[in-house]
């Protein structure tokens, strides 16, 4: 019994010092990559887990915003930097379950160049139609889709982005064709739906609700469930077209090679910064809903979710355009 006792007494200092040894050598500034433009959702999603994780850890954290390609551009950015847990990722679901598998190009496998460290939250999505669309329900929407002449215009913010995405799944659940026009990001997308230029899109609930409020547009459903801050809107389930459910998530992720010291040093700070009231709030007011998932937990999510979109691109044969 004392021999059993003195092997968990040095295996718990091991792992005391293993950790300790890694929080000594943490870098003094920390990077913390965004790969949306400043001032939008996502970056401010990654400015406060930046000011969590400053808070837990002690470190200084600096956020570089880094745009363009659907998150390729600050994966190649992750890549080039050491993988010591001085460098982290914000990444958003399209660019890890969607993405990969629809641009076959890609200059990133996720499996292989990346690592999930902590999921943090998700976002509400709703699917917006132009005032001009003589539809109030998804049901009407649907039917005029099937009714008309040709396909109703519908916008997203770019080929491969995880509003497109939604389109996909959307129109094979309900059976009816859409055409399909990408944008250079959700801004002029949705410009052109209040302008009836186009028909429609799928957007961030938080970005489409001012709008819809003020009857510049029509909010006709929400994804997956229905959302804190429009609960009196449907899901699309609920109006009778299942299989739309996976909402958009956004975490930390870091470059292959991280050790394990670090990632788990940087998940427990991480996790219990979202467990805080003050983030908590933070989150909601910006239309996120905390969704925290590390390790294992947070890897079968994201295997689970590719699956998904893997099969609806190649049952649908989608390609980039």
């Amino acid at each position: 019994m004392k021999s059993l006792r003195v092997q968990i007494a040095l295996l718990l200092a091991a792992m005391l010092l293993v950790t300790g040894a890694w929080a000594q050598k943490a870098p003094a500034t920390m990077r913390l990559i965004v790969p949306f433009p400043p001032g939008g959702p996502v970056d401010f999603l990654g400015r406060v887990l930046a000011d969590g994780l400053r808070t837990q850890l002690k470190n200084i954290i600096v956020v570089e915003n880094r745009p363009g390609a659907n998150g390729a551009v600050a994966i190649a950015t992750l890549k080039q930097a050491e993988p010591d847990g001085g460098t982290l990722l914000v990444v958003s679901s399209g660019m890890i379950t969607f993405s990969p598998y629809f641009e076959k190009k890609l200059s990133y496998d996720p499996d292989h160049d990346l690592v999930p460290v902590v999921n943090a939250a998700y976002a509400d999505v709703g699917l917006v139609v132009a005032n001009k669309i003589p539809a109030t329900n998804l049901r009407e929407f649907v039917a005029l889709a099937r009714s008309s002449p040709k396909p109703l215009a519908m916008a997203s913010a770019g080929t491969g982005n995880i509003t497109h995405a939604y389109l996909e799944l959307f129109k094979s659940v309900a059976n009816i064709d859409l055409l399909h026009v990408p944008y250079k990001g959700a801004s002029p997308a949705l410009a052109d739906v209040l302008g009836g230029q186009v028909a429609g899109m799928f957007i961030g609930l938080s970005t489409a609700l001012p709008a819809h409020k003020a009857g510049r547009a029509k909010v006709l459903a929400v994804v997956g469930k229905r959302s804190s801050i429009a609960p009196e809107i449907p899901t699309i389930t609920e109006q009778g077209f299942p299989g739309v459910e996976i909402q958009p998530w956004f975490g930390l992720m870091a470059p292959t090679g991280i050790p394990q010291d670090a990632k788990a040093m940087i998940e427990n700070a991480a996790k219990h910064a979202l467990e805080t009231d003050e983030v908590k709030q933070k989150l909601h007011k910006a239309g996120f809903t905390p969704w925290v998932l590390v390790g294992e937990n947070f890897a079968q999510m994201i295997n689970h979710e590719s699956g998904i979109w893997k099969k609806l691109i190649r049952d649908r044969n989608l390609r980039p355009e």
